[in-house]
C-alpha cells in the first residue's frame, strides 16, 4: 500500500489502570508510569545507518499515550536480523521488568502496514495498530501479550521477515518456543517460561521471580476486585500455577535431554526444582 510499509506492530497497556487511579497515589502513579515505558522504550536508539532508501537494521520507535504504549518495529530493511523474533525477546524483557515492579500488561502484537515517515520522523499510523489495538481491546482480555495467528502465517511463509541465514525450521522453533496457546486457542508471549532462560539461567534467579509473580498475582486475588476484573487475575494464577507445575517441561536448555522429565530433574541444573516447586504456586483458596 503506497505510503506503508511492513512493520511488527505492538500495543501493550497497564492492565487494572483505572483500578490503580483509585488505589494509589498520584505520585505512585507517576512512578509506574515513568517505570513503564522506560522498560517500553527499551534502550536509545543509535544513530540512523541509510544505505540507499533503507536502513541497515530493523529500528523500534514508540508512542507513549497514558498508559499505553505503540512499538512499531520496522522489518525493510538490508539486513534481515527477524524483526518479529526481536520484538518478542524484547516484550519478553519489558514484561520481565514490569512484573518486577509490580506492573501487570496486556497486549497484541500484529504485522502489517503502518507509515513511520521519512528516516523514522513519523507520524506513525496504520492499519497494523488500529487492529492490535482491537484484538487487545476485545480478544485478549486477559494479562498477555497476544500475538495474531495471520501475523505468524506471514511470518512462517515470508523469507523476508526470516533472519538472515534462517531456515524456515529455524525460523519456526525460534518463534514456537517464546510462544504459548491458552484455551481458546490465542497464541501469547509465554514469559515466565521463556524467562528462565533470558535472566541468566540461574535457578535461584528464576525462583525469585517466580516469588514476586506469585506474591503480585495473590495481592489482587486478595483485593475487592468485581468479578469481571477478578477472572484476569484467576487466569494468571492458572498460567503461573501450569508453569510450575510442568517445569522443565520445554524450559530453555530442557529439549536438549533425550530423558523423561523424571531423569531430567535428577540433572545438576533441575534437582532442584522439586524442592521448591510447592512453594511457588498461588494456591487455590484464595
Amino acid at each position: 500500500m503506497a505510503g506503508y510499509e511492513r512493520c511488527v506492530t505492538t500495543f501493550i497497556d497497564i492492565m487494572g489502570f483505572k483500578a490503580l487511579l483509585a488505589r494509589k497515589k498520584p505520585d505512585e502513579i507517576a512512578r509506574d508510569l515513568s517505570r513503564f515505558r522506560k522498560f517500553a522504550q527499551g534502550d536509545e536508539p543509535g544513530e540512523i545507518r541509510v544505505m540507499t532508501d533503507f536502513t541497515l537494521q530493523s529500528r523500534v520507535h514508540a508512542e507513549i499515550v497514558s498508559d499505553a504504549i505503540v512499538r512499531v518495529r520496522t522489518t525493510d530493511t538490508d539486513y534481515r536480523d527477524g524483526a518479529l523474533h526481536w520484538e518478542l525477546l524484547d516484550l519478553l524483557h519489558i514484561q520481565i521488568q514490569c512484573i518486577d515492579a509490580g506492573i501487570i500488561l496486556r497486549g497484541a502484537l500484529k504485522i502489517g502496514d503502518m507509515h513511520v515517515g521519512d528516516r523514522f520522523c513519523g507520524p506513525i499510523f496504520g492499519p497494523a495498530l488500529a487492529d492490535a489495538y482491537l484484538m487487545e481491546e476485545n480478544e485478549v482480555v486477559y494479562p498477555m501479550i497476544a500475538v495474531a495467528e495471520d501475523s505468524l502465517m506471514e511470518q512462517m511463509r515470508n523469507p523476508a521477515l526470516w533472519r538472515e541465514g534462517n531456515s524456515q525450521r529455524d525460523e519456526v522453533r525460534q518463534i514456537e518456543r517464546l510462544l504459548k496457546e491458552d484455551d481458546r486457542g490465542i497464541l501469547f508471549l509465554d514469559y515466565l517460561r521463556a524467562a528462565y532462560g533470558e535472566i541468566g539461567r540461574r535457578s535461584a534467579d528464576w525462583i525469585q521471580f517466580m516469588e514476586r509473580h506469585r506474591d503480585l498475582i495473590i495481592r489482587e486475588l486478595q483485593a475487592e476486585h468485581p468479578d469481571p476484573v477478578r477472572v484476569k487475575y484467576e487466569w494468571l494464577r492458572r498460567y503461573h500455577n501450569d508453569t510450575v507445575s510442568t517445569a522443565p517441561q520445554d524450559f530453555p536448555g530442557a529439549d536438549a535431554h533425550d530423558d523423561a522429565q523424571g531423569d531430567i530433574l535428577k540433572s545438576p541444573e533441575w534437582s532442584w526444582l522439586e524442592d521448591v516447586r510447592s512453594g511457588l504456586l498461588v494456591p487455590e483458596e484464595i
